[in-house]
């Protein structure tokens, strides 16, 4: 189904309408939308009147001419009186003084004394604007509004329609230097069900958010440059990773890596230890033996607690798989699962109920394989989580990753 803002062909065309759908039929929004871009004095909110493409007192035959000449506002709000808001925004096109001046010119020629002009655009212009003209950023706009997005439906689809766009501007060819949305969470729920599409679009920004973490630099060593993949679909969602310093210029699979996973229920965040995996792992592991490879675990689930406890409905996990692929590009086949509760090998009062033979056989599997197995330690977090669904979700996997580093640390030991 066509979406309800998808009404023009240009780029700057189909957002402006979605923002002047949006103040329109959500009156609510307009008064503290105007004094967010800094206005004062702004007339009573019955007053006030949005159009777009459209000057108030203009013929359409003129109107018409002017668009031509780029001398018609994307957008306006008014009132009867004289006083006026014109906009002009971009998405693909590089702002101009003389289109701002021509705007400006068309507005007082139709009565309004005194018009404010809002440029809106992706990055910050290299020109100098006008006097009397206010710059806001696609994703200042975004973020202005994500703070309304439970309050008002009309918010939140205008979210959606940004986020919708963003994210097929490639395959539309729009070329866009720069981001129109910023990361503010993780936000699926059964008004906004997980689809390939946005999952793509959230781990692309959530992917940039982390890789971009001094704290990840400096205590993990992930490299802050490495190539990440495109969001590649699993089983059941999407999911990418971000190499270490360590693996720089070499295949992916051969270093454990950190990986974020996002499917129809959760995130996660994980630290996955390829089967194809180079220095002697399996080796160390035997030598290490099995208590020692249970305590390693025990201090990853304390340091995990602070986490888990954070997060509502979060909880810790191991797994061991075994698979194979028909071919190159065909979906994994699964062999075998082994997957537990990190908290079972700690005898404690938690819901969890200590059962360490879990660990036990997954050690076994690790020591004795003779297939691909792959290895490692995931945190699930639900998107019912309210932390979930803010920014700071980039905390959450900070902070399980650092937790989680101990693992990194056997993986990666020098030989003696």
């Amino acid at each position: 189904m066509r979406n309800v803002f998808d009404q023009y062909s240009q780029p700057e065309n189909k957002l402006t309408h979605a923002l002047c759908c949006t103040l329109s039929h959500d009156r609510s929004l307009l008064r503290p939308f105007l004094n967010w871009l800094g206005l004062r004095d702004i007339p009573a909110t019955d007053q006030l009147k949005v159009v777009q493409q459209h000057i108030p007192g203009r013929r359409a035959d003129e109107e018409l001419q002017q668009k031509t000449v780029a001398g018609l506002p994307d957008l306006m709000i008014h009132t009867d009186d004289g006083w006026a808001v014109a906009f002009e925004a971009k998405v693909t096109s590089r702002l101009t003084v003389s289109q701002l001046n021509r705007h400006r010119t068309s507005v007082v020629k139709s009565g309004f004394d005194n018009p404010i002009i809002v440029a809106i655009t992706v990055e910050p212009p290299s020109c100098v604007l006008p006097d009397g003209t206010l710059l806001v950023l696609w994703t200042d706009l975004h973020s202005w509004f994500s703070q309304r997005r439970t309050s008002s439906t009309w918010a939140r689809s205008f979210l959606e329609y940004m986020e919708l766009f963003e994210a097929r501007a490639d395959r539309d060819k729009y070329i866009i230097e720069g981001k129109l949305t910023m990361f503010d969470g993780l936000h699926f729920d059964e008004k906004t069900p997980f689809t390939y599409l946005s999952g793509k679009r959230l781990l692309k920004k959530l992917g940039d958010e982390l890789q971009g973490s001094p704290d990840l630099q400096s205590s993990i060593g992930i490299d802050a440059n490495g190539k990440r993949r495109p969001a590649i679909t699993d089983d059941e969602g999407v999911w990418d990773f971000i190499p270490l310093r360590i693996a720089r210029d070499q295949d992916f699979v051969r270093f454990p890596h950190l990986t974020m996973v996002l499917r129809e229920s959760e995130a996660v965040a994980a630290i996955v230890v390829p089967n194809g995996v180079s220095g002697g792992f399996r080796t160390r592991l035997k030598e290490c033996g099995l208590n020692e490879f249970i305590e390693l675990l025990q201090e990853i689930e304390r340091r995990l607690r602070p986490v888990i406890r954070r997060s509502e409905d979060s909880k810790p996990l191991i797994y061991a798989t075994q698979r194979h692929y028909l071919s190159q590009k065909s979906k994994p086949q699964i062999d075998g699962l082994l997957k537990a509760d990190l908290r079972t090998c700690i005898d404690s009062d938690s819901p969890v109920k200590y059962q360490p033979q879990w660990i036990e056989s997954l050690f076994s599997l690790l020591v004795n394989k003779r297939s691909n197995i792959q290895f490692g330690i995931d945190v699930e977090f639900s998107y019912s989580c309210p932390i979930v669904q803010t920014a700071k979700v980039v905390d959450l996997f900070v902070e399980a990753w650092k937790a989680m580093s101990p693992l990194l640390e056997l993986v990666l030991a020098e030989k003696p």
